[in-house]
C-alpha cells in the first residue's frame, strides 16, 4: 500500500477531500442524473448480503456523500446512518472516518467504498471494528491496483492510497475480525473491483485481548532461551549474508524472537493439546511447542525431510515431542499408529506450488472438531501463496497478520484459519 500525497496538517487533508465533496458539478450529478443509477447499484451490492441485512439491522455507511447507500438500506427497513466530512441532511451527518462519533459495539453492519480516501487506513479500520458489535459485519468495496477496472473507470484523483495486495495491505489491519469474503468482483457502478467482508467474531476479539500483536508480546525467559540456543545464531548469520547489520539487525532479531512464543500463545488460547508441525528445521518452533505441550499433557508431532535439529535439544522433551524423518505423508502414517486427533496444525515446510495443499490433504484426516491451522510464509514470492488463498476461501473464517520481516529483509505474513479444512 502506497501513500499518494503528504500533508503538513490533518486539516489540509480534510480541506482537500472537501474539494470533491463540495464540488457543485459533482453534487448536481449525484443528486440528479446519477441518483437512480447509484440507488440501483447499491441495491445489487446489498442484495448479496440479505441474510445479514435483516429488518431492524443498525447500519453505518462511511463516506456516504449524498446518501444513496443510506436511502437504499432504509428501503430495506434497515436503521441506516451515513457520515461524511460534509453533512447532507437528512441521510448523511458530518463525521470523520478516523474518529467515529459513535459508542463502542453500536452497529450491526458497517459499509464503506471510500477506503482509498483514508489518510490513516489502520486508524479507519480500528474505528470500524470499535463501533461494530460482536458478530457484526464490515463490508469494504475497493479499487485495487492490478485488477482491471476497464477504460471507463480511472482512479480517483482524491484517493490517498494505492492498494496493491488486499491480503497484505488491508486484511492484517483487522485485529478483532475474521475474513469471510475476500475476492475480485466485476467493476460496478462506482468503479469498485474488489470486495472484503469481515465478521467481528468473539473468538477474534478474545484472541486480540489475550494474545495481542506479535510485535508487542512479551516472551518468557524459558522460551527466550530456546530462541537464544537454536535460532539466534542462524538468523544472525542470515542477516549478515543479506548485509543487515547493527541496529537494523538488532531490531529485526528482536521481532523475530517473538514468533515462536506467539504461536505458543495462540495454541494456549485455543486450548490446543496436540500439535502438528510440518518443517522442523533446527527445531526452534518445534521445541517451543514441546515446552508448552509438556506443561499441558500434550504432544507435538513434527516432520522434515532432513534431520538438522539442534543437537543439544534432540534428547529434550522426549515425553512431549515426536520427530518424523520424512514428509507429511509419513507423518500422517505415524499419527494413524497412535490414533490421535490434532488441535493445531502449523505448516512451514515446502513452499513450492502444490506442496502446502499436499500437506493439508495428508493431514486433515486427523483434525479435531475445533482445530486451527496456521500457514507461514503467506507471501507472493512463495509458490504456496495461491494455494493458501484457495484454502482461505474454502474455510471463510481466517485472519492474516504480519509477523515482521525475515532476516533476509523480506516481509513475512502468516494466516490463521479457524475450523476444519
Amino acid at each position: 500500500m502506497k501513500k499518494i500525497r503528504q500533508y503538513n496538517k490533518y486539516e489540509e487533508y480534510i480541506n482537500y477531500q472537501k474539494i470533491k465533496t463540495l464540488d457543485p458539478v459533482r453534487r448536481h450529478k449525484w443528486l440528479n442524473e446519477e441518483w437512480e443509477s447509484k440507488i440501483n447499484g447499491f441495491k445489487k451490492v446489498f442484495a448479496r448480503y440479505s441474510n445479514i441485512l435483516q429488518p431492524g439491522t443498525k447500519a453505518l455507511c462511511i463516506g456516504a456523500r449524498t446518501g444513496q447507500e443510506v436511502v437504499t438500506l432504509k428501503g430495506m427497513d434497515i436503521e441506516a446512518t451515513g457520515i461524511d466530512i460534509v453533512a447532507h441532511p437528512p441521510h448523511v451527518v458530518e463525521g470523520d472516518m478516523h474518529d467515529l462519533n459513535f459508542p463502542d459495539n453500536y452497529f450491526d453492519f458497517v459499509f464503506s467504498n471510500v477506503f482509498d480516501h483514508s489518510l490513516n487506513p489502520a486508524k479507519k479500520i480500528s474505528e470500524m471494528e470499535r463501533v461494530t458489535k460482536t458478530n457484526g459485519h464490515i463490508l469494504l468495496q475497493l479499487q485495487v491496483l492490478g485488477v482491471p477496472l476497464g477504460a471507463d473507470f480511472g482512479y480517483d484523483e482524491f484517493a490517498e492510497i494505492d492498494i496493491d495486495r488486499v491480503e497484505h495491505d488491508i486484511l492484517p489491519l483487522f485485529s478483532k475480525s475474521f475474513c469471510i469474503v475476500n475476492e475480485n468482483i466485476s467493476k460496478n457502478f462506482a468503479g469498485m473491483n474488489y470486495e472484503v467482508m469481515m465478521k467481528k467474531d468473539l473468538v477474534a476479539v478474545e484472541l486480540q485481548e489475550k494474545v495481542g500483536d506479535v510485535t508487542k508480546i512479551s516472551v518468557p525467559q524459558e522460551y527466550k532461551k530456546i530462541w537464544d540456543d537454536i535460532n539466534l545464531p542462524i538468523q544472525t548469520r542470515k542477516g549478515h549474508t543479506h548485509n543487515i547489520k547493527g541496529k537494523k539487525l538488532d531490531e529485526c532479531l528482536n521481532k523475530l524472537s517473538k514468533r515462536a512464543y506467539y504461536l505458543v500463545s495462540i495454541a494456549e488460547h485455543f486450548g490446543a493439546k496436540n500439535i502438528v508441525e510440518v518443517g522442523t528445521a533446527q527445531g526452534w518452533q518445534f521445541y517451543s511447542f514441546a515446552h508448552y505441550a509438556q506443561k499441558n499433557s500434550g504432544k507435538v508431532f513434527s516432520c522434515d525431510i532432513e534431520d538438522v535439529r539442534n543437537k543439544e535439544y534432540k534428547n529434550k522433551y522426549l515425553d512431549s515431542s515426536v520427530f518424523c524423518l520424512g514428509d507429511s505423508n509419513k507423518l500422517a502414517a505415524s499419527l494413524k499408529e497412535v490414533n490421535v486427533k490434532i488441535d493445531l496444525f502449523y505448516i512451514d515446510g515446502d513452499h513450492r506450488r502444490k506442496a502446502v495443499l499436499t500437506d493439508v490433504l495428508n493431514l486433515r484426516e486427523y483434525q479435531s472438531d475445533n482445530c486451527v491451522w496456521i500457514f507461514d510464509d503467506y507471501d507472493e514470492r512463495f509458490g504456496c501463496f495461491g494455494e493458501i488463498n484457495m484454502l482461505q476461501r474454502r474455510n471463510n473464517n481466517f485472519q492474516v497478520y504480519r509477523v515482521g520481516d525475515a532476516a533476509s529483509g523480506n516481509p513475512n505474513h502468516q494466516v490463521l484459519i479457524v475450523g476444519k479444512l
